[in-house]
Formats: structure tokens, C-alpha cells, sequence
């Protein structure tokens, strides 16, 4: 008995030291995932070190799109640093296969304007999930096919210009540039549509006035004290102009009347309802053509739909722009940091001007770019 109990004893003891005992399989994994993690923190260093440069080797682009790497950040959205890089390249094919004589942005300006946009992307992107705006597959195609397309031969030669011009394939332009710009119009569309002002009282106001300049009151006067553009101070003067020159629905209206005739109704643009007048009328020859052409001086009073700004998409998105929260990388210029400025200070101490939207203010080469091949 006491021989089985000794023996049982000495079983444990050896049991428990084989327990206590730590696998050099063990201390070796555990060895490799040091040095992995501290290997991978390395890279990340590197990788963070290279964004701040903006480097463009093939390790920093690598390892940033491994990482998923952002050069900023909006409301927590990431704009990744290698989509940064791919549209700064796309950028500068642009402007080095460009005849046109467009002058080329400096490196800031490029760099500004494509952050500007992969950031606003995101925005747009983010506003449009919380409308419930979704951009479908058929209606990119039938821009594809109405818009696009018509501009080429076929879809060999689309994809030979576009590769040509911004180093992208047809299907990479098309979501790179094209879809993005369709959501933030399909977004506008349907804010302003939500938000249209009720153009009734506008247009009761107008037509009294248009009644009492029919009864025999000055044109001017009136002008000065009802209109809502700048013409106000001189009348409602507009000056010379030819066909061309102003909106179609306006220029229909005015061209129809004779020297010293005013308009019998108002006249409706987008901008609001026209009450219009002819002073003079007069033919002159076209400079570039040689031709004859009729010219008119004529003025209007302007009632805006929406003079206050409300219900406006541009002013609505600058809305959403200056209150985001916008995380640049250091190192690399954040595009909207003076009109974040400008807004803090009117906050402050406001005063009255127009901010324009930053989804507006963008280079007028690159606006072209876009225009050129949505025409």
C-alpha cells in the first residue's frame, strides 16, 4: 500500500513538471509573431512616412494599398492615398498630352483640386445613402451611350483616347469621373426638387409691377427698388447684346419686341420672372465672320425664385462641407482649410457676402476636362 502511495506521489511530480515545461514550438511561434508585428509596424511607418512625402515608389503605393492607407478623411470616410496618387497621375497625363494651350496647374493646384474632389466624392457618396439616392446601372450606361460615345468611333477608339489622355482604362474613367459626377447630380436634382420655393408669390409680386409700368410708371425707379441683380442701380440696364448672349426663353422675348416696346408678359428663365424692355435696336457686323447682325440694348427686372439662398444644392452642400469633419494627412495641403477659415470668422464676427460651394470652385482646365467628355 505505502509502495502503490510513493509511487503515485512521484507520477505527480513528474507530471507536473511536464506541464510546466513550455514547448519550444511555442517559444518559436511566439518569437515569429514579435518579429512579424514589429516587421509590420516598420512597414506601416514607412508606408505613413512615405504619404507624408507624397511618394509615388512602388513600396510606399504597395504597401499603402495593402494598408488601405488614407491621405484624409471625411466625417471618418476614407480618400485613399493611392486613389489620391492615380488621379494626380491621370492629372498630369492630361496636361502632358494637351494641346490646347490650357496652362498646367503647379503641383499644389493639382494636388488641392484632386483632394478636393475625392473628398467631396465622399461626401456626395455619404449625403446621397442618407437620402436613399441611389445612381442605377442603366442610367450611367444611357449617359455612356448618348453622351459619350457619339464622340468616338466605337469603344476601341473610346478606350484608345482615354488611355491616351488620363492613363485609364474606358471602365476606369467611367467610375472614376463619370459616376461621380451623375450621383452629385442625381443628388441635386432630387434636393432640389425636394426643396423647390413656391414661385407664386414671386410671380404675383412681378406682374403688379408689370402693372403699374403699364399704367405709366418709371421703368427705372421701379427697377431700383423691386430688382434683385446687380442691373438695379442702372435701371435694369443690360446693355448691348446679340443673340447668343443671353438665355434662350429671354433672348426669344426681347428680340420679339421693337424699339421702345416693353414686354406685354413676364418672361420666365431659371433665374426667375423677367419683366423686359427694348431701349434700341441697331445691326452690326460680326467681327470674326463679316457678317450682319442684330443687336438690341434693352433692360429687365429681375424677381428671383429664391433670392434668400434657401432650398439652393450648392448652398446645402456648403453646408454640409464646412460643418464635416475633414482629417488631412500632415504634410499635404488641405484644399478647403481657407474656406474653413472664412466660415469660422463669419461665425464669429458675420458679415455679408456669398461663399461659393468648394464642389464649384475647382480649376476651369479641369471642369473642361470633365464637361469635354460629358458633352
Amino acid at each position: 500500500m505505502e509502495q502503490i502511495n510513493s509511487n503515485s506521489g512521484e507520477e505527480k511530480i513528474v507530471s507536473h513538471r511536464a506541464t510546466n515545461r513550455t514547448n519550444p514550438l511555442i517559444i518559436l511561434f511566439l518569437g515569429l509573431l514579435v518579429a512579424l508585428l514589429v516587421g509590420v509596424g516598420s512597414v506601416y511607418g514607412a508606408t505613413v512616412s512615405g504619404i507624408k512625402k507624397q511618394s509615388r515608389t512602388q513600396f510606399v503605393l504597395t504597401s499603402a494599398n495593402f494598408f488601405k492607407s488614407p491621405v484624409a478623411k471625411v466625417n471618418g470616410s476614407k480618400v485613399l492615398y493611392t486613389d489620391f496618387i492615380d488621379n494626380i497621375r491621370a492629372m498630369e497625363q492630361f496636361y502632358a498630352t494637351d494641346d490646347s494651350g490650357i496652362p498646367k496647374p503647379s503641383a499644389q493646384e493639382m494636388s488641392d483640386y484632386v483632394l478636393s474632389r475625392l473628398l467631396i466624392n465622399e461626401l456626395v457618396k455619404s449625403t446621397a445613402a442618407e437620402m436613399n439616392i441611389r445612381l442605377s446601372q442603366e442610367k450611367v450606361q444611357e449617359v455612356i451611350d448618348t453622351e459619350i460615345m457619339p464622340n468616338f468611333e466605337n469603344r476601341e477608339k473610346a478606350e484608345e483616347e482615354v488611355m491616351n489622355r488620363y492613363s485609364w482604362t474606358f471602365d476606369e474613367f467611367i467610375e472614376k469621373i463619370v459616376r461621380p459626377t451623375l450621383l452629385e447630380k442625381e443628388l441635386g436634382d432630387s434636393y432640389t426638387q425636394a426643396n423647390a420655393p413656391d414661385t407664386s408669390a414671386v410671380k404675383a409680386t412681378a406682374q403688379e409691377v408689370l402693372d403699374r409700368i403699364k399704367n405709366g410708371e418709371d421703368f427705372a425707379t421701379l427697377a431700383k427698388e423691386f430688382g434683385s441683380d446687380s442691373t438695379k442701380d442702372t435701371g435694369g440696364d443690360l446693355g448691348w447684346f446679340g443673340r447668343g448672349a443671353m438665355v434662350p426663353p429671354f433672348e426669344e422675348a426681347v428680340f420679339a419686341l421693337d424699339a421702345g416696346e416693353l414686354g406685354e408678359n413676364l418672361v420666365e428663365t431659371q433665374f426667375g420672372f423677367h419683366i423686359v424692355k427694348v431701349d434700341e435696336k441697331r445691326m452690326t457686323t460680326d467681327e470674326k465672320t463679316g457678317e450682319k447682325i442684330e443687336e438690341i440694348k434693352a433692360r429687365h427686372i429681375l424677381f428671383q425664385f429664391n433670392p434668400t439662398g434657401e432650398g439652393d444644392f450648392s448652398a446645402f452642400m456648403n453646408g454640409k462641407l464646412t460643418s464635416a469633419q475633414i482629417e488631412v494627412v500632415e504634410g499635404i495641403h488641405n484644399p478647403f482649410e481657407d474656406l474653413l477659415n472664412e466660415q469660422k470668422q463669419a461665425q464669429v464676427q458675420p458679415v455679408i457676402e456669398d461663399v461659393e460651394s468648394e464642389s464649384e470652385v475647382v480649376p476651369e482646365a479641369q471642369s473642361d476636362i470633365v464637361e469635354e467628355e460629358l458633352q
